[in-house]
């Protein structure tokens, strides 16, 4: 019995590290989302980008947030890099998370 516990136990911390690792993964991309979708909706507005990007980051502190724009559509994404891995999952978890959002820009209005 004490040689299966000294196996299983640490098999069992293993998994519930790898569960609530996965947990934060997720949280970090609805984060990127929020943020990509608050920074597009703002540019889209016609807010500065300076001050969208602000918005931004303080959803997602540590993360990228490109702008672009074309004709109508302002594109914007984020993307963060999770800030605690595991040693052993850095070759198998993505470097990166990223998400996109894209709007149309809202006419000009004239004052």
């Amino acid at each position: 019995m004490t040689a299966e516990l000294a196996i299983a136990l640490p098999v069992l911390f293993s998994l519930l590290l790898l569960g609530i690792w996965s947990i934060s993964l997720v949280v970090l991309n609805i984060r990127c989302i929020d943020a990509a979708r608050d920074v597009a909706r703002a540019v889209a507005r016609g807010e500065p980008l300076d001050q969208a990007k602000a918005i931004g980051q303080r959803t997602v502190p540590t993360g990228a947030i490109t702008i672009t724009r074309d004709s109508s559509d302002v594109h914007v994404t984020v993307s963060a890099t999770p800030t605690h891995t595991p040693p052993l999952l850095t070759l198998l978890a993505p470097t990166r998370l990223t998400a996109t959002a894209t709007l149309q820009a809202e006419p000009e209005t004239a004052p």
